[in-house]
């Protein structure tokens, strides 16, 4: 295969599949990304972070959510001024997109528009939909890269193809939602820790410390992401860093300031260093920290195993390789912890596993090489057919994807004998089922990823 080719393919998959995804049946333009997308109209048309006028005025229409209201999505910050909820990375970030879009859109002939069931703010809202997919195709790129350097390549490709096309980042590679950019980093992270230390140079370090460090600016919740990740390359080319120490101080103001930046920025605006969404006190509770611990893993609604099986065997794998990788498990408690003490753990509406989705990278880097295993590759391939059934139906019903909160799984429903097995095992916690069910699941892939590790290593064919 060519180098072309083995750049290329898989990255050209994963778009293909997911923008074909978004030719039908999917909710778009809902939830939170209007309201993002207004910030962006805002700083475009505007030059300030004040909405009062845009949602007065309608501005809505440029993306096709006309009527758009503030509802719980803006709020009068410390100098009387209405601006967002969320946070202003993620519109920064699209801008360039959404004024060509936005702007251009308005000359396309209506005729043309309406034989695609389009108004001009709907195709520019899917001009901005289509840039996020190419986004998400490029961090497919850079894990792959990643996942080349430390296993061979058939196991690369189709642990990259199992994460891009499992319905929790398939469903969000799409949205306008801080997930997915976040995720771009973190395969961007997964890249240089697997470059060889003799083989850094500045070009390669600081662009991705500077990302890692801008984290933050998309949304609050990923500030402790942001130091696991740069804790995460300083220890993993520590020796790179002690050899050039003014680069060091390079890498560490590139990854500190801009959140210490962000902070500041917030205290003034907001009264807080959380922002808006720390505003009116902390939205964490102890309570609830138990059953979102579990929700966000084994919800049947919401949990990142009930979508996406094939994730079953990361705990194995982790096993397996823990003398190498229980740093990367830092950063992903980092983000895992304080969402599952989360108010709204369940991430409203949304596919699943939303809020771990930035953190499935590390995941898969620490999964890939365990596929060199016989038994644990055996395992890996049973859980990625019948992922690949979900797979398949939530592409054909993209809907699938948005939990309704009635305790079902629509996808696993519809997934023959497999399915509705898998789902009666799961807890819908977010309706109500008491928690010792998903301690209960939790116990069983323990106890299943125990025999796994204990059969690889006592194993003759050292698999």
């Amino acid at each position: 295969m060519s180098r072309f080719r083995r750049r290329f393919t898989v990255p050209a998959i994963v778009a293909l599949v997911v923008w074909s995804l978004t030719t039908h049946g999917k909710f778009s333009d809902s939830g939170d990304e209007p309201h993002y997308l207004i910030v962006a109209e805002s700083l475009f048309a505007d030059h300030d972070l004040d909405l009062a006028n845009n949602y007065a005025n309608g501005d809505g229409r440029w993306f096709g959510a006309d009527g758009l209201t503030p509802g719980p999505h803006a709020r009068v910050n410390a100098h009387g001024a209405l601006w967002s909820y969320h946070d202003v990375g993620l519109p920064v970030l699209i801008l360039p997109i959404y004024a060509a879009a936005t702007r251009l859109s308005v000359h396309v002939p209506a005729g043309l528009l309406a034989r695609f069931h389009q108004t001009p703010g709907l195709f520019a809202y899917s001009l901005v939909s289509a840039w996020m997919i190419l986004l998400s195709a490029g961090g497919a790129a850079l894990l792959l890269s990643a996942l080349r350097r430390v296993t061979a390549e058939r196991y690369a490709v189709a642990t990259v193809l199992a994460l891009f096309l499992s319905p929790p980042v398939m469903g969000h590679a799409f949205l306008v939602f801080p997930e997915t950019p976040a995720l771009v980093v973190v395969c961007a992270v997964a890249w240089i820790l697997a470059i060889d230390t003799r083989a850094l140079t500045p070009w390669r370090v600081l662009p991705v410390v500077a990302a890692v460090g801008a984290l933050p600016w998309l949304h609050h919740k990923f500030s402790f992401l942001s130091l696991g990740l740069l804790l995460l390359i300083a220890w993993r080319h520590l020796a790179w860093f002690r050899a050039r120490p003014a680069r060091a101080w390079t890498a560490a103001a590139l990854g500190l300031v801009p959140q210490a930046l962000l902070h500041v920025w917030t205290l003034a605006a907001w009264g807080s260093i959380g922002g808006a969404q720390m505003a009116g006190g902390l939205p964490f509770t102890a309570s609830g920290f138990q059953r979102g611990l579990l929700g966000l893993l084994v919800d049947r609604e919401r949990g990142l195993v009930s979508d996406a099986p094939v994730f079953l065997v990361v705990p194995a794998a982790w096993a397996l390789s823990w003398r190498t990788s229980w740093r990367v498990l830092i950063p992903c408690l980092l983000l895992y912890l304080p969402m599952a003490a989360f108010v709204v753990w369940g991430a409203g509406f949304s596919p699943p596993a939303r809020y771990l989705v930035p953190i499935l990278p590390l995941l898969a880097f620490v999964a890939g090489p365990a596929l060199a295993r016989p038994i644990l590759r055996g395992a890996a391939i049973g859980l990625a057919v019948f992922q690949a059934a979900i797979t398949g139906y939530v592409w054909q019903h993209p809907r699938a994807m948005w939990p309704q909160e009635l305790g079902s799984n629509a996808a696993l429903d519809r997934v023959p004998v497999v399915g509705p097995l898998w789902a009666r095992c799961l807890p819908s916690l977010l309706t109500g089922d008491p928690v010792w069910r998903g301690w209960l699941l939790v116990a069983a892939i323990a106890a299943a990823s125990a025999a796994i590790v204990v059969t690889c290593r006592r194993s003759s064919e050292s698999c």
